[in-house]
C-alpha cells in the first residue's frame, strides 16, 4: 500500500472547538485553526484566567481577608453633614454699586473654590474651636488623642485645631452654589455639633468681613473727601483771580448759556461763535438768492416757477382762459366786427398786460432779494473779522486760565464722586448682611459611615479580582511557555505537526494507548498522517525525535508515533537514542540487558540487539548499557554503519533522541538523520530554551520537519478546545464512546 493509499483510508484531522457546529468548510489538511478573529480574542482571555486561576483566587482571598479585618478592626464614624448657599453677590437694596463686584461667570467656580479653601482654612477652625471649647470637651480630646503632655510641646489648642483640620472636609458639587459641610466624628452630637459650628461661623466671619470692608472704606473715603475739598477751594481761588487779573469772562454760566460742544467759554468767544453762525447762514442765503436770480434772468418770464405758483397769476390765467373760450364760442355765431366781440378781444388783451405786469414785478423782486443778500453777507463778514483778532489775543491770555479751569473741574469731579460714593457706603452700613445663608443644618447622623460591611466587602471582592486579574495578565504577559497550539508556528517559526493531550499517571497513559480510538491514539495518527503528507521522507528513511529538555514526552511519543506507522504496514525500527538517561525500554515493557551503546561498540550485531515489543507491535533497540563517551560513540563510524545495515530492513527507522541543550548528542544524531521531529512540552518546556534547541540543530544542518506539542492541558488552554475529524467523504463523526475529556485529541 502506498503512501498516497495510506492517506485516503487513515480519518483525516483538523483542529477545531470544542463548539464546532459543521458550518464552516474544512481544508482537506492535516489541521487548521479554525475561528480565528483579529480583535479581541475572548477565547484566549479566558484561557488565561483558568491557567492562572489559582493566582487570582489567592488574590482574592487575600482581599477578602483584608475586607473582613477593616470590619473587625476599623472605629465606628459618623459624618455629620451641613449645607450652606453661596451667592456670588448682594441683593442690591439700595439700587448702588456694591463694594465687593460680582465675578463674572467664567470666574464663578473660582470664586466658589475660594469659600472652600476659606472653610478648610486654619483660621476657620480655630473660630469653631473657641466658639465650641472643644479644646475642653472630653469627648472629642479623647477622640483626638488630644494630651497636654506630648513630646513636641504643642498647645491643647493647636492640637484640638489641626483634629478638627483633619475631620473636617468641604465640598463644592458641580453646577451648584450649595457648599457641603462634613465633620467626621465617633459621637453623632459631636459630628453635628462642630458640622453646624462651621456653618455659623461661615456666615458670622462673612458678615464680620463684610463689616470692616465697609468701615475701612468710609473712613478712607473721610480723609479724602477732606483732602479734596480743600485742594477744590484752593484751585477755585486761583482761577478766579487770574480771570480778573486778565479780563477775562466766563460766558458758560450765563443763564440760557448753552453750547453744543460742553465747552467753556468766555464773551468774546461767545459772540464769535454766534456771529460766525450767522455769518455762515447770510452766505448761504446769498448764494441761494444769486442762484435764483441768475435762473431767473435765463428762464422766459412766463416760464419762472415763481410766476407760474404765484395765485394772482393763476387766477388771471384761468380768468383769460375763460374769455378765450366764451370767444371762440361766439366766434362761431358772429363775425370779429360785431361790438360785443371786439369787447371781448380788448378784455383779453387786458388780461395779457396785467399778468406780463405782475410777472416782470416778481421777477425785480428776486433780483431785490439777492443784492440784499450779499449786503447782509458783507456786513457780517466785517464784523467776524473783527471779532476774530479779539478771540486771538483773548486765546493767548486763555491758554494758563484753561489750565487752572481743567484744574477745578478735575478736583470738582473728584470731590463729588468721593462724596456719592461716601453716602452710599454710609447707606449700605445699615443694611450689612451677608451673601451666605445656611440651608441645611447638620442633625445627629443614624448610621456610621465606617465600617460599612457589604460596601467593605464588595470594594474587597472586586479589588482582589480587579487585582488578581491584572497579576495573572502581567504573569501570562511575561509567561515563556507554550500554552496554545497557535503559538508554535507564531513564536517559533516550526510547523506543528500534532497536539497530544496530557494524561495523569502511567495508567491512564496506557489505558489511553489501549483504546483504539482514544484522544491520545487519535493525536498521533494525525502526526503519522501529517508526516506523510508534509515530510515526505525518502524510503528507509532515519528520523529522530528530540526535545529541548528531558521529561517532555518524547519517549511516549516516538513509540506511539512508531505504533501507527506499523500499523499503516511500514516496517518500523524504533530506537532510544539516548544513551545517557534513555528509558524507551520501560515505555515498552522491556528490558535494557543490551542495546544500542553496546552495539556501537561492536559487542553484538543489529539482529542481536533488537528486541520485539507485543505491546506497540514493532521491533525496538534499547539504549543500552551505560557508555562512558556516548557523543563519541554517536560520532563514530558505529553509527554509520549500523544505520547503512538497518535502512534497507526497514521503511523507517525512529530514533528517540537525548536533549538538545547542553549535549552534543542530539545535533550528531540529527545530522545522520533524514528529518527531525521536534518534541515539546506544553505548559512546561521555555520557548527560549526551544529557540536555543532549534538555532542549534539549524546551524547543525538538521531538517527540522515539523514539532510535535505534548502534555497539552485543555482546561490551561480555556476549556473550549477539543477534537474533531472528517472521513474523506467530509462527514463529521463524533463516536458515542469518546467522551468530551477524550473528543480533544487536537486541540486548537
Amino acid at each position: 500500500m502506498n503512501n498516497q493509499a495510506i492517506a485516503n483510508s487513515r480519518p483525516r484531522y483538523h483542529l477545531l472547538p470544542r463548539d464546532y457546529d459543521g458550518s464552516q468548510d474544512i481544508i482537506d489538511a492535516d489541521f487548521e485553526l479554525v475561528g480565528e478573529s483579529s480583535g479581541i480574542d475572548l477565547r484566549a482571555i479566558w484561557a488565561t484566567i483558568l491557567r492562572e486561576r489559582k493566582l487570582i483566587l489567592v488574590i482574592l482571598l487575600l482581599a477578602l481577608a483584608a475586607g473582613v479585618a477593616s470590619i473587625l478592626f476599623s472605629r465606628t464614624t459618623y459624618r455629620a453633614q451641613a449645607a450652606v448657599q453661596v451667592e456670588e453677590q448682594l441683593p442690591n437694596v439700595l439700587g448702588t454699586q456694591e463694594l465687593e463686584p460680582a465675578p463674572v461667570r467664567t470666574e464663578a467656580d473660582r470664586f466658589l473654590k475660594t469659600q472652600v479653601d476659606i472653610l478648610n482654612s486654619r483660621a476657620m477652625a480655630a473660630g469653631v474651636v473657641e466658639k465650641l471649647k472643644l479644646d475642653q470637651n472630653r469627648i472629642f480630646v479623647r477622640e483626638a488623642g488630644i494630651s497636654a503632655d506630648n513630646d513636641a510641646g504643642i498647645p491643647v489648642s493647636e492640637q484640638a485645631i489641626n483634629a478638627v483640620q483633619e475631620r473636617m472636609t468641604a465640598s463644592s458639587p458641580r453646577d451648584t452654589r450649595i457648599l457641603k459641610i462634613y465633620f467626621d466624628s465617633g459621637n453623632a452630637e459631636l459630628a453635628a455639633s462642630v458640622a453646624n459650628g462651621f456653618a455659623d461661623n461661615f456666615v458670622a466671619s462673612n458678615v464680620q468681613r463684610r463689616f470692616d470692608t465697609f468701615s475701612h472704606s468710609r473712613n478712607y473715603l473721610q480723609k479724602q473727601i477732606d483732602t479734596t475739598k480743600v485742594r477744590l477751594a484752593q484751585s477755585e481761588r486761583a482761577l478766579i483771580a487770574y480771570s480778573r487779573a486778565a479780563g477775562i469772562v466766563d460766558a458758560s454760566g450765563a443763564a440760557g448759556a448753552k453750547f453744543e460742544d460742553g465747552g467753556r467759554r468766555s464773551l468774546t468767544t461767545a459772540n464769535l461763535v454766534e456771529l460766525n453762525a450767522a455769518y455762515a447762514q447770510a452766505r448761504s442765503n446769498s448764494v441761494q438768492a444769486q442762484q435764483r436770480w441768475q435762473q431767473a434772468q435765463a428762464t422766459p418770464l412766463m416760464s419762472l416757477p415763481e410766476v407760474l405758483s404765484n395765485p394772482a397769476i393763476q387766477d388771471l390765467t384761468r380768468q383769460r382762459a375763460e374769455f378765450e373760450a366764451a370767444y371762440e364760442e361766439e366766434l362761431q355765431r358772429r363775425k370779429e366786427e360785431h361790438p360785443s366781440m371786439a369787447q371781448a378781444k380788448a378784455k383779453i388783451k387786458e388780461l395779457d398786460r396785467q399778468i406780463s405786469a405782475l410777472a416782470s414785478s416778481i421777477r425785480t423782486s428776486i433780483s431785490d432779494q439777492a443784492r440784499v443778500a450779499q449786503r447782509q453777507e458783507g456786513a457780517l463778514l466785517g464784523a467776524v473779522g473783527q471779532l476774530k483778532s479779539a478771540t486771538l489775543t483773548e486765546q493767548d491770555k486763555g491758554v494758563h486760565y484753561n489750565i487752572l479751569r481743567r484744574e477745578v473741574d478735575t478736583n470738582r469731579d473728584l470731590f463729588n464722586s468721593l462724596l456719592l460714593r461716601y453716602n452710599q457706603i454710609s447707606s449700605q452700613a445699615g443694611l450689612i448682611s451677608s451673601n451666605i445663608a445656611i440651608v441645611d443644618r447638620a442633625i445627629p447622623p443614624i448610621n456610621p459611615i465606617s465600617p460599612r460591611p457589604w460596601l467593605n466587602m464588595t470594594l474587597a471582592s472586586l479589588g482582589g479580582l480587579l487585582l488578581g486579574l491584572i497579576a495573572a495578565f502581567a504573569r501570562d504577559r511575561f509567561r515563556d511557555k507554550i500554552d496554545m497550539p497557535n503559538e508554535v508556528e507564531d513564536d517559533l517559526g516550526v510547523p506543528l505537526l500534532g497536539v497530544v493531550p496530557k494524561l495523569e499517571g502511567d495508567r491512564a497513559l496506557r489505558k489511553a494507548l489501549d483504546t483504539p480510538r482514544s484522544a491520545i491514539v487519535e493525536a498521533h495518527h494525525t502526526i503519522a498522517w501529517s508526516l506523510d503528507a508534509r515530510a515526505k521522507l525518502p524510503p528507509h528513511s532515519v528520523l529522530l525525535l528530540t526535545s529541548s529538555q528531558a521529561n517532555e514526552g518524547k519517549s511516549t511519543t516516538a513509540a506511539t508515533l512508531g505504533s501507527n506507522l506499523a500499523g499503516t504496514g511500514k516496517r518500523v525500527l524504533l530506537v532510544d537514542g539516548d544513551m545517557r538517561r534513555g528509558s524507551l525500554h520501560r515505555v515498552m515493557g522491556l528490558h535494557n540487558d543490551a542495546g544500542l551503546s553496546n552495539l556501537l561498540n561492536r559487542e553484538l550485531s543489529a539482529l542481536e540487539a533488537i528486541q520485539y515489543s507485543d505491546v506497540y507491535k514493532l521491533p525496538f533497540i534499547s539504549r543500552g548499557t551505560a557508555s562512558a563517551s556516548p557523543a563519541e560513540l554517536l560520532a563514530g563510524e558505529g553509527m554509520t554503519d549500523f544505520l547503512g545495515e538497518v535502512r534497507a530492513s526497514y521503511d523507517i527507522i525512529i530514533i528517540d533522541g537525548p536533549p538538545v541543550l547542553g549535549l552534543a548528542d542530539a545535533p550528531r544524531l540529527a545530522a545522520a538523520a533524514d528529518g527531525t521531529l521536534f518534541v515539546m512540552a506544553a505548559h512546561y518546556a521555555s520557548k527560549e530554551a526551544a529557540r536555543m534547541a532549534l538555532r542549534r540543530l539549524a546551524t547543525s544542518g538538521t531538517n527540522v520537519i515539523g514539532l510535535v506539542l505534548t502534555k497539552f492541558d485543555v482546561m490551561k488552554a480555556g476549556g473550549h478546545y477539543g477534537y474533531g475529524y472528517t472521513y474523506e467523504y467530509g462527514e463529521i463523526d463524533r463516536p458515542d464512546e469518546l467522551t468530551d475529556d477524550t473528543a480533544a485529541a487536537v486541540p486548537a
